[in-house]
């Protein structure tokens, strides 16, 4: 009797599920991190991040706030009372950031 071959699996990136559980809870913070990770150097207020995604500005300021706190972005002052944001600068969560854009990249959703 021939046993039926078994289709190669995958291994599962913990720290990648575990980023993607944490911070990427919604499609608007994936569309926030996928931007940084592929423009990591920009720093800009709300408003421009959201019309460089596509996004209504009124939608993606909290979320912005939120990644902050977060501690994925760093948001300072700017000119004109706005909050800049920009992506951290701690390597470890740099390197998880990349990993989960390639991998966006690599198997798009559709």
């Amino acid at each position: 009797m021939e046993l039926p071959q078994l289709a190669p699996t995958k291994e599962v990136d913990v720290d990648l599920l575990v980023f993607v559980e944490r911070y990427a809870t919604d499609l608007l913070k994936w569309d926030i991190l996928t931007f940084f990770a592929r423009n990591p150097s920009f720093s800009a207020p709300a408003v421009q991040i959201a019309q460089r995604i596509g996004r209504n500005a009124y939608l993606v300021q909290p979320e912005l706030g939120d990644l902050a706190l977060l501690g994925i972005l760093e948001q300072t002052p700017g000119p004109g009372n706005q909050m800049m944001y920009q992506l951290t600068p701690k390597p470890h969560l740099r390197r998880v950031i990349l990993k989960f854009a390639d991998q966006l990249a690599d198997q798009p959703l559709i």
